[in-house]
């Protein structure tokens, strides 16, 4: 794992361009604290920084192939390298390095733009060939490496491994996609391709970029797709079975120690043992947990499987107070929004990782999306399953009714008093029918049912600004859940969706900025595509493909994983997040008064000042919600700002 960043000029880099790169390489040392590599032509420059993972003294970048003017630089593992090398070797070619990522030079020379198919694992590339003076770049298929690009004033394409080294360039200005910042206010993200600012874009998962002379603008072409995975037939435990053993097999490949993020839950259990089975040497676990010990604490369980596993565990605790105190730094770590509060649980076990001199860590990002886990999710498709039997406005109603009219579990004053305040019920039922009664084919029902999007919609448009509110609407943010191709059903649909939103932008994107931020290197074994493209494949031929409880997973494993953790209800990572957010709030809220929201006109100065204060016993949970992401953009901001002042200084 590590950075890159680049430029590219269809004509000619100026010497600007080429100090913007080197600026940009800068901003990336916490990706590459081991090392750093240069490559520069007369239209191209290409800026590496290296974790290093695999061949330790060996496998310094930029790295080339058989022809010196084929020139590489990767962010990622390759897992199936060593087979690679193999099959390349027997064919005549003479590497040079054991590292992973030599085999994408050589792979392009003998295959062109096609070798992306021949890569499995985590990665994102620029490739230049110098004799077609052409440069190509390219993301994994589930996106678990970044790459994003924006275009200066003269033409010159730059990219980089994160918003922030852009924008560190001096060249990128800092002004937001106010479309993009309803959809962050929506999801908690922003979905790619878009990013909070309107000059920069995500390269999309599974897709590349061809920039040559001829063709100097970046236009991203698809080269995987869920929508294209073909039914599969046959017993979905074997296949899941094999598939488990052999990612195992290919992703502990590794020169350094291995650690393995470990709560309660099945998913890390699994992944953690894999990695034991797998894994040549040592495997340390890694929990945390809280103070106090609430009844979201899972250090206990996490201990007992350690031991089970038979490998030793560091504990990490947090509470409120480190959660303020280290704000500022969970912000630059994230590298974009992203207001998930777990995200201060995600750093701390990557840190600790890195202290304990561990640069590998295993996570189980994937699972729950893979298997129909989440209860919203199998509620979408019984919702869109509904808008095709075309129900009329009062069956609509009563069934809605039925659905939503339930007292809240727990039944704490605090829930049952903003269970009142939002209608008991009849305001979500409403909000269903319209749901089920919308004509559009192309819109799925999908996040909306989630989290309570209309209410979201008319709180964001009453908080924002002038630039923000005219893009404040529910229609524009459900957009991002539009299309729905030819023959796909809604199962098919919805698993595309959420792989490219909730997992790509909360799940993987956390994993990697976190880790990465650390000097550590995150893998998902979950998000191996040939794992997915049978679990998705299956989907379609298997009635039980959407049973709760992740029945074909749990049967999988059922050899490896003792029946006291399959058995357990799921819980989720899920930390105090109330008492840490009424903590920020208190300490931080102030910044939101006259900050850069109000300054850029995302927040309007009463807006802000509602936001600013802590919430009472009738405030609903989306208020606390609200005024998280508020603070989470508005530090953001403050971030980005300081980069381009500084980037801009340099520039001169």
């Amino acid at each position: 794992m590590c950075g890159i960043a680049g430029a590219f000029h269809p004509d000619r880099l100026s010497e600007a361009a080429c100090e913007a790169v080197r600026r940009m390489q800068r901003a990336l040392a916490h990706r590459g604290p081991d090392g750093d590599g240069w490559f520069q032509g007369r239209r191209i420059a290409l800026a590496h920084r290296r974790l290093s993972i695999i061949d330790l003294s060996g496998g310094a970048q930029p790295l080339s192939g058989e022809d010196p003017g084929v020139v590489a630089i990767v962010n990622g593992e390759v897992y199936n390298y060593i087979e690679l090398q193999q099959e390349l070797a027997a064919a005549g070619a003479r590497l040079r390095t054991r590292s992973d990522s030599e085999v994408i030079p050589f792979l392009y020379e003998r295959d062109g733009d096609e070798f992306v198919h021949r890569l499995r694992g985590a990665y994102a590339a620029a490739v230049w060939d110098e004799s077609r003076q052409r440069l190509l770049l390219l993301r994994d298929r589930l996106g678990e490496k970044p790459l994003l690009h924006a275009t200066g004033e003269d033409g010159t394409v730059y990219f980089a491994s994160e918003i922030g080294a852009l924008v560190a360039s001096g060249a990128i200005p800092v002004e937001p996609d106010f479309q993009a910042i309803n959809r962050y206010f929506h999801f908690r993200f922003v979905p790619e391709p878009a990013t909070p600012l309107r000059h920069v874009r995500k390269l999309p998962a599974g897709h590349v970029i061809a920039l040559s002379p001829e063709n100097p603008l970046p236009v991203p072409r698809q080269y995987w797709n869920v929508s294209t995975i073909a039914p599969l037939e046959g017993d979905p435990v074997a296949i899941l079975r094999a598939d488990l053993e052999d990612i195992g097999r290919i992703i502990v490949r590794s020169d350094v120690p291995v650690g393995v993020a470990l709560s309660g839950g099945l998913d890390s259990s699994i992944v953690a043992s894999l990695a034991v089975r797998h894994s040549p040497g040592k495997v340390t676990a890694f929990s945390v947990g809280y103070a106090g010990r609430p009844a979201c604490d899972e250090r206990s369980d996490a201990a007992a499987f350690a031991r089970h596993l038979g490998i030793d565990m560091v504990e990490v605790e947090l509470a409120a107070d480190d959660v303020v105190s280290g704000f500022d730094g969970l912000v630059a770590d994230m590298g974009e929004p992203i207001a998930d509060a777990a995200g201060s649980s995600y750093r701390a076990l990557m840190q600790a990782a890195r202290r304990a001199g561990i640069k590998v860590m295993f996570q189980g990002q994937g699972a729950d999306e893979l298997f129909w886990s989440y209860g919203w999710m199998r509620k979408a498709l019984a919702e869109n399953l509904a808008r095709d039997a075309r129900p009329g406005a009062w069956p609509a109603l009563a069934d809605s009714l039925r659905m939503t009219m339930r007292r809240p579990a727990g039944g704490s004053p605090r829930a049952i008093a903003q269970w009142l305040v939002q209608g008991g019920g009849i305001v979500d039922a409403f909000s269903r029918r319209e749901r089920i009664r919308q004509a559009d084919p192309q819109q799925a029902s999908f996040w909306d049912v989630a989290r309570p999007m209309d209410r979201i919609a008319r709180s964001v448009s009453a908080l924002a600004g002038d630039g923000l509110r005219d893009s404040a609407t529910l229609a524009q943010a459900r957009g991002a859940f539009r299309g729905r191709h030819p023959g796909e059903t809604w199962q098919r649909t919805l698993v595309r969706h959420i792989l490219a939103t909730y997992l790509l932008e909360n799940g993987i994107s956390q994993a990697d900025r976190y880790s990465m931020a650390a000097g550590v290197e995150a893998r998902l074994p979950f998000v191996d595509y040939k794992l997915v493209e049978h679990a998705v494949g299956l989907n379609d031929t298997r009635p039980d493909a959407v049973a709760p409880g992740k029945r074909w997973l749990r049967a999988a494993v059922a050899r490896d994983i003792p029946a006291w953790v399959l058995e357990r209800p799921k819980r989720g990572f899920a930390p105090p997040t109330r008492d840490w957010v009424s903590a920020l709030v208190r300490a931080r809220g102030e910044s939101l008064v006259g900050g850069a929201l109000v300054d850029a006109s995302l927040l309007s100065k009463r807006g802000a000042r509602s936001l600013a204060r802590p919430s009472g016993r009738f405030d609903s949970g989306l208020r606390d919600q609200l005024a998280y992401q508020s603070l989470v953009l508005e530090q953001w901001f403050r971030g980005m700002h300081a980069l381009a002042r500084a980037g801009q200084s340099h520039a001169g």
